[in-house]
Protein backbone atom coordinates (compact mmCIF):
# COMPACT_ATOMS: atom_id res chain seq x y z
CA UNK A 1 0.00 0.00 0.00
CA UNK A 2 1.62 3.37 -0.93
CA UNK A 3 1.78 6.14 1.15
CA UNK A 4 -1.59 8.08 0.29
CA UNK A 5 -3.78 4.72 0.96
CA UNK A 6 -1.91 4.81 4.37
CA UNK A 7 -2.99 8.58 5.41
CA UNK A 8 -6.19 8.00 4.67
CA UNK A 9 -7.00 4.89 5.85
CA UNK A 10 -4.86 5.41 9.38
CA UNK A 11 -7.28 8.76 9.83
CA UNK A 12 -10.38 7.30 9.31
CA UNK A 13 -9.64 4.07 11.28
CA UNK A 14 -8.31 6.69 14.26
CA UNK A 15 -10.53 9.89 13.91
CA UNK A 16 -6.47 11.56 14.14
CA UNK A 17 -4.87 13.69 11.51
CA UNK A 18 -1.50 13.44 13.56
CA UNK A 19 -1.83 9.53 12.97
CA UNK A 20 -2.52 9.68 9.16
CA UNK A 21 0.19 11.62 8.59
CA UNK A 22 2.35 8.66 11.25
CA UNK A 23 0.96 6.49 9.13
CA UNK A 24 3.08 7.73 5.84
CA UNK A 25 6.20 7.48 7.41
CA UNK A 26 7.20 4.14 7.08
CA UNK A 27 7.04 4.55 3.21
CA UNK A 28 9.25 8.03 3.31
CA UNK A 29 11.70 6.78 5.45
CA UNK A 30 12.82 3.71 3.08
CA UNK A 31 12.53 6.41 0.40
CA UNK A 32 15.22 8.86 2.05
CA UNK A 33 17.08 5.75 3.41
CA UNK A 34 16.34 2.07 2.75
CA UNK A 35 17.86 1.05 6.29
CA UNK A 36 15.43 3.51 8.30
CA UNK A 37 11.70 1.02 8.90
CA UNK A 38 9.98 0.75 11.30
CA UNK A 39 9.77 -1.96 14.47
CA UNK A 40 7.17 -3.43 15.79
CA UNK A 41 8.83 -3.34 19.68
CA UNK A 42 8.20 0.25 19.65
CA UNK A 43 5.18 0.70 22.18
CA UNK A 44 3.06 3.83 22.73
CA UNK A 45 2.76 3.72 26.65
CA UNK A 46 1.10 6.59 29.10
CA UNK A 47 4.23 8.03 29.36
CA UNK A 48 4.57 9.58 25.35
CA UNK A 49 1.50 12.19 25.41
CA UNK A 50 0.51 14.48 23.13
CA UNK A 51 1.19 14.36 18.92
CA UNK A 52 4.01 11.83 19.43
CA UNK A 53 1.99 9.42 20.93
CA UNK A 54 -0.49 9.75 18.12
CA UNK A 55 2.58 9.17 15.36
CA UNK A 56 3.53 6.56 16.63
CA UNK A 57 0.03 5.23 16.25
CA UNK A 58 0.07 5.58 12.83
CA UNK A 59 3.07 3.95 11.95
CA UNK A 60 1.46 0.90 13.82
CA UNK A 61 -0.99 1.40 11.81
CA UNK A 62 0.89 1.44 8.44
CA UNK A 63 2.62 -2.17 9.91
CA UNK A 64 -0.59 -3.85 10.15
CA UNK A 65 -2.49 -2.30 7.69
CA UNK A 66 0.17 -3.62 5.18
CA UNK A 67 0.45 -7.20 6.67
CA UNK A 68 -3.37 -7.48 5.73
CA UNK A 69 -3.16 -6.02 2.45
CA UNK A 70 -0.13 -7.93 1.10
CA UNK A 71 -1.92 -11.11 2.35
CA UNK A 72 -5.53 -10.22 0.40
CA UNK A 73 -7.20 -10.47 -2.89
CA UNK A 74 -6.77 -6.74 -3.40
CA UNK A 75 -3.38 -6.87 -3.69
CA UNK A 76 -2.21 -10.76 -4.64
CA UNK A 77 -5.04 -10.14 -7.76
CA UNK A 78 -4.30 -6.78 -8.45
CA UNK A 79 -0.57 -7.22 -9.19
CA UNK A 80 -1.18 -10.08 -10.93
CA UNK A 81 -3.74 -7.68 -13.36
CA UNK A 82 -0.97 -5.28 -13.66
CA UNK A 83 1.41 -7.66 -14.16
CA UNK A 84 -0.53 -9.23 -17.39
CA UNK A 85 -1.38 -6.25 -18.39
CA UNK A 86 2.50 -5.11 -19.07
CA UNK A 87 3.22 -7.79 -20.43
CA UNK A 88 0.31 -7.58 -23.14
CA UNK A 89 1.95 -4.10 -23.95
CA UNK A 90 4.50 -5.48 -25.43
CA UNK A 91 7.08 -2.55 -23.87
CA UNK A 92 10.55 -2.81 -24.85
CA UNK A 93 12.16 -2.01 -21.38
CA UNK A 94 13.02 -5.11 -19.63
CA UNK A 95 12.28 -6.40 -16.39
CA UNK A 96 8.74 -4.59 -15.90
CA UNK A 97 7.42 -7.20 -14.16
CA UNK A 98 9.74 -6.35 -11.06
CA UNK A 99 7.51 -2.95 -10.92
CA UNK A 100 3.72 -4.55 -10.60
CA UNK A 101 3.54 -4.71 -7.17
CA UNK A 102 4.34 -0.69 -6.56
CA UNK A 103 2.52 -0.08 -10.43
CA UNK A 104 -0.36 -1.58 -8.46
CA UNK A 105 -0.08 0.84 -4.72
CA UNK A 106 0.35 3.87 -7.25
CA UNK A 107 -2.79 2.80 -9.26
CA UNK A 108 -4.73 2.59 -5.65
CA UNK A 109 -3.19 5.89 -4.41
CA UNK A 110 -4.90 7.22 -8.00
CA UNK A 111 -8.55 5.83 -7.20
CA UNK A 112 -8.18 7.29 -3.73
CA UNK A 113 -7.52 10.85 -5.26
CA UNK A 114 -10.17 10.09 -7.94
CA UNK A 115 -12.47 9.46 -4.72
CA UNK A 116 -11.48 12.03 -1.93
CA UNK A 117 -9.80 14.66 -4.39
CA UNK A 118 -6.79 15.89 -5.08
CA UNK A 119 -7.71 19.42 -3.97
CA UNK A 120 -8.66 17.59 -0.61
CA UNK A 121 -6.14 15.64 -0.03
CA UNK A 122 -3.30 18.01 -0.54
CA UNK A 123 -4.95 20.15 2.55
CA UNK A 124 -5.32 16.99 4.43
CA UNK A 125 -1.45 16.20 3.70
CA UNK A 126 -0.28 19.58 4.65
CA UNK A 127 -2.64 19.76 7.67
CA UNK A 128 -1.13 16.22 8.70
CA UNK A 129 2.24 17.51 8.05
CA UNK A 130 1.96 20.41 10.15
CA UNK A 131 -0.18 18.36 13.27
CA UNK A 132 2.86 16.60 13.56
CA UNK A 133 5.54 19.46 13.04
CA UNK A 134 8.73 18.62 15.61
CA UNK A 135 7.30 14.83 16.18
CA UNK A 136 9.14 13.64 12.67
CA UNK A 137 12.52 13.52 14.73
CA UNK A 138 11.02 11.88 17.38
CA UNK A 139 9.59 9.25 15.45
CA UNK A 140 12.54 8.47 13.22
CA UNK A 141 15.09 8.26 16.90
CA UNK A 142 12.82 6.22 18.31
CA UNK A 143 12.43 3.28 15.61
CA UNK A 144 15.86 3.85 14.06
CA UNK A 145 18.67 6.35 14.85
CA UNK A 146 18.20 5.22 18.82
CA UNK A 147 18.44 1.31 18.02
CA UNK A 148 21.00 1.29 16.01
CA UNK A 149 24.21 2.67 15.10
CA UNK A 150 24.35 5.59 12.37
CA UNK A 151 26.60 8.40 11.85
CA UNK A 152 25.98 11.94 12.30
CA UNK A 153 26.55 13.05 8.81
CA UNK A 154 23.99 10.02 7.63
CA UNK A 155 21.48 11.25 10.36
CA UNK A 156 21.65 14.49 8.63
CA UNK A 157 21.03 13.32 5.31
CA UNK A 158 18.35 11.64 6.10
CA UNK A 159 16.61 14.85 7.65
CA UNK A 160 17.20 16.34 4.23
CA UNK A 161 15.73 14.02 2.48
CA UNK A 162 12.76 14.36 4.89
CA UNK A 163 12.38 17.32 4.15
CA UNK A 164 12.31 17.41 0.29
CA UNK A 165 9.97 14.79 -0.05
CA UNK A 166 7.45 16.72 2.37
CA UNK A 167 8.05 19.72 0.31
CA UNK A 168 7.70 17.85 -3.08
CA UNK A 169 4.48 16.06 -1.53
CA UNK A 170 3.00 19.26 -0.22
CA UNK A 171 3.75 21.18 -3.90
CA UNK A 172 1.48 18.76 -4.89
CA UNK A 173 2.44 17.50 -8.88
CA UNK A 174 4.05 14.28 -7.74
CA UNK A 175 1.17 13.36 -6.32
CA UNK A 176 -1.50 14.43 -8.79
CA UNK A 177 -0.27 12.26 -11.33
CA UNK A 178 -1.21 8.73 -9.57
CA UNK A 179 -4.66 9.93 -11.32
CA UNK A 180 -3.66 8.97 -14.98
CA UNK A 181 -1.79 6.27 -16.44
CA UNK A 182 0.48 8.78 -18.10
CA UNK A 183 1.55 10.24 -14.97
CA UNK A 184 2.29 7.15 -13.03
CA UNK A 185 4.26 5.57 -16.21
CA UNK A 186 6.73 9.16 -15.77
CA UNK A 187 6.71 7.78 -12.13
CA UNK A 188 8.05 4.42 -12.69
CA UNK A 189 10.70 5.50 -14.95
CA UNK A 190 11.98 7.58 -11.86
CA UNK A 191 11.69 4.48 -9.77
CA UNK A 192 13.52 2.41 -12.72
CA UNK A 193 16.48 4.74 -12.35
CA UNK A 194 16.82 4.66 -8.99
CA UNK A 195 16.78 0.97 -9.28
CA UNK A 196 19.74 1.69 -11.71
CA UNK A 197 17.54 0.34 -14.99
CA UNK A 198 16.96 2.49 -17.94
CA UNK A 199 14.54 4.82 -17.74
CA UNK A 200 11.45 4.41 -19.95
CA UNK A 201 11.57 5.88 -23.90
CA UNK A 202 8.88 7.89 -24.72
CA UNK A 203 7.10 5.16 -26.77
CA UNK A 204 7.16 2.59 -23.72
CA UNK A 205 5.73 5.53 -21.44
CA UNK A 206 2.66 6.34 -24.00
CA UNK A 207 2.08 2.49 -24.07
CA UNK A 208 2.31 2.27 -20.57
CA UNK A 209 0.29 5.17 -19.58
CA UNK A 210 -2.84 4.05 -21.64
CA UNK A 211 -2.56 0.10 -20.49
CA UNK A 212 -2.64 1.72 -16.57
CA UNK A 213 -5.81 4.07 -17.71
CA UNK A 214 -7.53 0.96 -18.48
CA UNK A 215 -6.12 -0.94 -14.99
CA UNK A 216 -7.57 2.45 -13.59
CA UNK A 217 -11.03 0.97 -13.30
CA UNK A 218 -10.00 -2.05 -11.83
CA UNK A 219 -8.43 0.14 -9.19
CA UNK A 220 -11.51 2.09 -8.16
CA UNK A 221 -13.71 -1.01 -8.13
CA UNK A 222 -10.82 -2.89 -5.76
CA UNK A 223 -10.43 0.62 -3.67
CA UNK A 224 -13.95 0.42 -2.47
CA UNK A 225 -13.32 -3.40 -0.81
CA UNK A 226 -9.65 -1.56 0.80
CA UNK A 227 -11.81 1.31 2.32
CA UNK A 228 -14.22 -1.16 4.26
CA UNK A 229 -11.51 -3.37 5.72
CA UNK A 230 -11.22 -3.26 9.55
CA UNK A 231 -8.68 -1.20 11.43
CA UNK A 232 -5.58 -2.85 12.11
CA UNK A 233 -5.62 -1.64 15.55
CA UNK A 234 -8.62 -3.36 16.51
CA UNK A 235 -7.23 -6.64 16.39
Amino acid sequence: MNFLLHRHLAEKHTESRAAGAGAMLPDLWRMADRRVRPRDSVAVGAALEGRLAEVLVGIRHHVGIDRWFHGDRVFVEGERLVAARIREAGLAAKRMGLLAHVTWEMCLDGALLRKAGFAETRVALAEGFSAIEGELERAASLHHFDVLERTGEERAAFEARMKRLRAEIERGPWIEGYQWGEGIAVRLSGVRARLGLPPLDASDQARLGQTLDDVAREADGILEEILRAPSPLDD
